[in-house]
């Protein structure tokens, strides 16, 4: 099957990826079902938004001195399949799936991951590989 240029170009609408990375919108996605819920995802996701509203929203002007986050979006995700390791949260299009958040490790997401660019490595890899693979194949294919 030839894929051709055009599918090529077509790759950022799929993914929602912006041609120029900095000004790619970032999605945190938050499981909500009960196994995440009962374990604080409730608490994680408030604490998330809040700051990202606060410190990382596009009506802070994107990117710059004043917000160091770009432009970030904090979700709801019905479910990663990663229920006995939740709560789950994922940053995407960076492809890091965090498991076992507490609502202190949100602060260390938005503070290092979202603000710095660095990945909060306590909190990765925990999931098993194809599970990671298939949600981050849906995410690319826009199923959220």
């Amino acid at each position: 099957m030839d894929r051709g240029p055009e599918s090529a170009s077509n790759a950022g609408a799929v993914t929602g990826l912006a041609e120029n990375p900095a000004e790619a919108k970032k999605l945190v996605f938050v499981c909500m079902n009960v196994d995440c819920r009962v374990r604080g995802a409730s608490e994680v996701m408030e604490r998330l938004s809040t700051r990202v509203q606060n410190e990382c929203s596009q009506a802070n002007g994107g990117a710059g001195a004043d917000n160091p986050c770009g432009n970030v979006d904090v979700r709801p995700y019905m479910c990663f399949g990663g229920c006995h390791d939740g709560p789950n949260v994922i940053v995407y299009p960076d492809r890091v799936w965090y498991a076992e958040v507490k609502l202190e490790d949100a602060d260390k997401i938005v503070d290092q991951h979202l603000k710095k660019g660095e990945i909060v490595k306590p909190l990765t890899g925990k999931i098993e590989k194809g599970l990671e693979d298939m949600i981050f194949n849906l995410l690319d294919f826009g199923i959220y």
